[in-house]
């Protein structure tokens, strides 16, 4: 039987996935966001980070205007570019 604190923690979680889909319905397109529940199936670990960027960025009334599915692309491709790795290589003399 579920505890005092896990009800609450469950009505928590309720609550601020309420929020976050009320702000994503008022912020992004309909295109932008079936990319980011796309997403969120095949990266789940970006698309959380996402979805929290643009929920603090929404909170504190950064997000101006409506974010279409091109934006969010170039917020994608922004967030996730590859870090720029030192290889070493070694050259052998035969």
């Amino acid at each position: 039987m579920p505890s005092q604190m896990d009800r609450e923690e469950i009505e928590q979680r309720k609550k601020m996935e309420k929020l976050k889909q009320e702000l994503f319905t008022k912020y992004l397109t309909k295109e932008a966001r079936e990319r980011l529940g796309n997403l969120r199936y095949a990266h789940p670990e970006l698309a959380e980070s996402v979805e929290n960027m643009l929920l603090q960025s929404a909170l504190s009334n950064r997000i101006k205007g409506v974010i279409d599915d091109e934006k969010l692309k170039e917020l994608l491709s922004a967030i996730s570019q590859p870090k720029n790795e030192k290889k070493i290589v070694f050259n052998r003399k035969i």
